[in-house]
């Protein structure tokens, strides 16, 4: 059995909206059950792998990362305590 659920959704989230129903030729309301359930989803499966390195990525982006010594920082970032 569906339940009907009430939210106030800013202006330009529902012009976003209603443009994807424009181009995907659904309902909002298919369009916001979709999007909830694919949400959810994902947080109950512990997030993206994004989500999850997100503290791993410089502030500043990937390019600090794109250098000759790239070997020398995965080292460095990947560098457990060892086990003796």
């Amino acid at each position: 059995m569906s339940q009907t659920l009430n939210a106030r959704i800013p202006l330009r989230i529902e012009q976003k909206l209603a443009e994807y129903c424009a181009r995907q030729g659904v309902t909002r309301t298919d369009a916001v059950v979709r999007a909830l359930d694919a949400y959810l989803v994902g947080q109950s499966a512990g997030g993206s792998a994004y989500a999850l390195a997100q503290d791993l990525i410089p502030k500043r982006g990937a390019p600090s990362l794109q250098s000759n010594a790239a070997r020398k920082l995965a080292r460095n970032a990947f560098r457990g305590s060892r086990a003796r």
